[in-house]
């Protein structure tokens, strides 16, 4: 960000005094607004980026947690799905070599008829 002017992320004109930061850009806090519902963000409200601009938790919701089928632990990061299944890929073992999977192998692994997990060389 810069020293110099500082031009508002919502309306394009100057900043003569207080202001909130977000997603990159000055902004003057009358309008840091939600896209969706044009509510004030607070500057401690947490918010998606939708296109350059605040979107609230209230329009969008808080992000979807998923849990592993199996060690029913949070999933951050990459994940199996399968129907309504999520799972870690260490968690979920090749049915034949009884190997876990990793994210690597995503393009290795079948899913047979039966609904078991394999490696395409089993």
């Amino acid at each position: 960000m810069s020293d110099g002017p500082k031009i508002c992320g919502g309306c394009n004109q100057n900043i003569p005094s207080k202001w909130v930061t977000g997603l990159d850009k000055f902004w003057h806090h009358e309008c840091f607004r939600c896209v969706s519902c044009n509510r004030v963000v607070a500057p401690t409200e947490s918010f998606y980026d939708k296109g350059g601009r605040p979107d609230c938790f209230n329009c969008r919701g808080a992000p979807q947690v998923f849990t592993c089928g199996i060690c029913n632990q949070t999933i951050s990061g990459q994940r199996l799905i399968y129907l309504a299944n999520t799972y870690h890929y260490g968690c979920k073992r090749c049915t034949k070599c009884q190997q876990s999977f990793s994210a690597d192998q995503h393009d290795n692994i079948k899913i047979l008829a039966n609904g078991d997990f394999v490696h395409n060389n089993c």
